[in-house]
């Protein structure tokens, strides 16, 4: 007989409470028992007839309450035990897929190397500074992906493999508001392993996450967590512009992680390692990575073009809450967008839209609320702002669903090119 770990007795144990607190019925002709522990035999349990009440007015009625099956029939915790899986064998399970992931991986996987300067007080000189953060391999071209705040303002960059071999490297394009940049190098093909991309559409909360990046300048660590939540809107360093349908995750994140990927139980990125939330500038649980469908779609233009255009509808607004709804009058599960603001000359305005006032405040001005876009409903600010991002370019005519005091109307947006700024 194998040896019962207390993991697998205290499992057995709790489930054979489960299974005689439960019971199964059995049926009352059946007459054989199980001896007692060598002793007596038991007799079988008969059904028990008690009254209850049908209904307040009607006769007590019978019903039959099946016996409980008696406790020799119950599987022992140990038989029980012996049917648990080895939990050595588990353990060891998890440490094949992680190191199969880390190998797999690590050939794809650099080490970004920044010097720049900054310029004396009084501006009579500048200093040396250095950087560094994560980035992989993107295509066997020499493209590398990173992070735009690993290399913003880099005067030198390198990018080092995992053994030892470095290679300068220079900025293709880059996109601030996604923290996004592509580097071009000029390396040996061995070395240009792309990595295989995920899907992260497709990803759900309790996920496992794995990390691979320099935190610290401890290159080429690994660690590992969970997906803890999915649809983050978070501004992407001084960007005045947020970043939608970012990814959540509990997998430890410290500096010099930006730009490595975020990995799937199967070795495929889901998303780029970016920000944390920390009051200490260490991981306290809580980083975020730009989902890897976002980088399919910007990284192809930034190899293109160096820049990304998103569409731009230059419009402010809130969501409308039952407060906001009360307001301004309108019925209580109203969803949508309040236009708080218009930019002068921008897409919205020149289709005609416009408010006089905020109607956040308590104003009585008439309230522009937008429903939806090319039939897409619209619940939120952050909806509007990922389909914009999403599936709308530049230059294109949207309808945009809106709901005024004079009732719902459609309007025609030609969609501008969002303006560069910075908060």
């Amino acid at each position: 007989m194998r040896k019962i770990t207390g993991l697998s007795l205290l499992a057995a144990l709790l489930i054979s409470v489960v299974i005689i607190s439960c019971g199964t019925s059995t049926n009352s002709n059946n007459n054989e028992t199980a001896p007692n522990a060598g002793a007596r035999e038991s007799r079988p349990a008969e059904p028990v007839a008690i009254s209850v009440p049908s209904s307040p007015e009607s006769s007590p009625s019978q019903r039959v309450v099946p016996p409980v099956p008696a406790m020799s029939s119950m599987p022992s915790a140990l038989s029980l035990a012996e049917d648990l899986p080895d939990p050595g064998q588990i353990v060891a399970a998890l440490e094949q897929v992680l190191g199969g992931i880390y190998d797999t991986v690590l050939p794809s996987v650099v080490q970004v190397k920044v010097q720049s300067s900054i310029a004396t007080p009084g501006g009579r000189g500048s200093l040396p500074r250095g950087g560094e953060g994560s980035g992989f391999v993107w295509s066997d071209d020499g493209h590398v992906v990173t992070n735009h705040h690993v290399i913003d303002d880099g005067q030198l960059i390198s990018v080092i493999f995992a053994d030892g071999s470095e290679y300068e490297a220079q900025v293709l394009g880059s996109d601030p508001a996604s923290d996004l940049a592509v580097l071009q190098i000029d390396a040996p093909p061995e070395f240009l392993a792309p990595v295989e991309l995920g899907d992260s559409g497709e990803l759900h909360v309790g996920q496992i996450a794995v990390a691979i990046g320099s935190p610290f300048g401890q290159e080429f660590s690994m660690t590992r967590g969970i997906i803890s939540a999915l649809d983050r809107m978070i501004r992407a360093g001084d960007s005045a512009y947020s970043n939608p349908q970012i990814i959540q995750t509990d997998a430890p994140i410290n500096p010099g992680n930006s730009g490595g990927p975020l990995l799937n139980r199967e070795g495929q990125v889901i998303g780029i390692n970016s920000q944390i939330i920390s009051s200490s500038g260490a991981n306290a649980g809580v980083g975020f990575a730009v989902p890897i469908n976002t980088a399919a779609r910007v990284i192809p233009e930034l190899i293109e073009n160096g820049t990304y255009e998103y569409a731009y509808l230059g419009i402010s607004g809130a969501p409308v809450t039952s407060a906001l709804a009360e307001l301004n009058g309108v019925s209580p599960d109203t969803k949508g967008v309040l236009i708080t603001s218009v930019t002068a000359r921008g897409p919205a305005a020149l289709a005609g839209l416009n408010v006089t006032e905020n109607n956040v405040a308590g104003s009585q001005a008439e309230y522009q609320i937008i429903t939806s876009i090319d039939g897409i409903p619209v619940v939120g600010m952050s909806e509007l702002i990922s389909e914009l991002a999403e599936s709308f370019r530049p230059g294109q005519t949207v309808t945009l669903g809106l709901l005024t005091e004079q009732g719902p109307r459609s309007v025609e947006v030609t969609l501008g090119s969002r303006p560069n700024a910075v908060s």
